[in-house]
């Protein structure tokens, strides 16, 4: 394929709709873009659960919410009136008159609407799935799989002339979410010279959380053995959860779980000395923010979902069944999630300790 190295789109849209960790990683493609093309305006299409972090993103113009789940429901009620609002929706779409649409999903739902968006350049990977490639007019030869994920979109830019250039994520943190963590902080009882580590403990795959025990054995060491406090983070599905983590515990530590927005959470991230975690969207989030990671990684390959661009440590087990993409462990007795269970609290306490020394 050839480059496009004189193409100067005027209206670029970008399409990466989920979820909150992927959103992340593509945030650099938005600033490349921008720096490349300063005369363009910038639109991202994204589902509302991941649109607040492109909220106030300097770089771009509009920000565009699909309301996939809203038709969902609408669509067992009313058909006719769904459908016709998701007519109503791509008419409006096209009515952009997009020069370029950048496929960043790579499934059929993502290259569909890339099609449906009228854009004359429909660029996306070679090797998309779902069938997706159907509704590309440039297919871009794929980059190696075992590549950060951040740089593998990146890569997707080459052949409009965008090179090698530095990944920035341009989260926009404003006042009110800085006043909401001051707030926070102060009903906790958290002072600005407390040294902090954050620790979000589930993810949405079984197969990639740690022990709930292991969690509350590591953060008594943290408290009791370096002088941390400890702030466990989690979305309103794991309060639950991180309660019973405290109840295992002997020292105190805060659940703030479901306390904050996207946006919130990123600025509280900003204030820890180091995040502790599995694969997991608020773990690519701390990461962004520049704070140092302790990945602790089984199903998911690091090569490619590692923390990106910071000062971080991945923890995984050698095993011959690692970076196996499971939801749900296929092993039986004592092997099932053999990947997690082998990862020993005094290993992510060394590391932790590492992680400081370098600082």
């Amino acid at each position: 394929m050839h480059k496009l190295d004189m193409y100067r789109p005027e209206r670029i849209l970008i399409v990466k709709l989920s979820a909150i960790g992927d959103v992340v990683h593509a945030l650099p493609v938005a600033h490349a873009l921008e720096e490349n093309f300063p005369r363009a305006e910038i639109s991202w299409i994204v589902e509302d659960k991941a649109q607040e972090i492109l909220a106030g993103n300097p770089c771009l113009d509009q920000v565009i919410i699909l309301p996939r789940r809203e038709w969902a429901k609408g669509f067992k009620n009313n058909k006719l009136q769904t459908l016709k609002e998701i007519k109503d929706f791509f008419i409006a779409l096209r009515k952009k008159r997009f020069d370029l649409a950048i496929d960043l999903q790579g499934l059929f739902k993502s290259g569909l609407i890339t099609w449906l968006s009228g854009a004359r350049l429909r660029l996306g990977y070679s090797d998309s799935r779902e069938g997706s490639t159907l509704f590309y007019n440039r297919k871009v030869t794929p980059p190696p799989e075992n590549i950060p994920v951040v740089e593998r979109y990146l890569e997707l830019l080459k052949p409009l002339g965008v090179e090698r250039v530095e990944a920035k994520f341009d989260i926009a943190v404003s006042g009110e979410d800085k006043a909401k963590i001051d707030s926070l902080f102060a009903f906790y009882a958290i002072k600005p010279q407390d040294r902090l580590i954050a620790i979000n403990p589930f993810t949405s795959w079984h197969s990639k959380n740690w022990l709930s025990g292991r969690y509350a054995e590591l953060g008594d060491k943290l408290i009791a053995e370096a002088g941390y406090k400890v702030i466990f983070t989690g979305g309103p599905a794991d309060q639950e959860g991180i309660d019973r983590i405290l109840g295992l515990m002997d020292r105190e530590a805060y659940n703030l779980a479901g306390e904050t927005s996207l946006k919130e959470l990123a600025e509280l991230y900003s204030r820890v000395y180091l995040f502790i975690g599995g694969d997991t969207g608020p773990m690519h989030l701390a990461a962004a923010m520049g704070v140092p990671v302790i990945a602790l990684m089984g199903p998911t390959d690091p090569a490619r979902n590692g923390p990106y661009g910071t000062d971080s440590i991945v923890i995984q087990k050698d095993l011959r069944c690692k970076n196996c993409w499971k939801r749900e462990c296929p092993k039986l007795g004592a092997e099932r999630e053999a990947c997690m269970k082998q990862i020993e609290v005094d290993e992510v306490f060394r590391a932790v300790k590492e992680i400081m020394e370098r600082r």
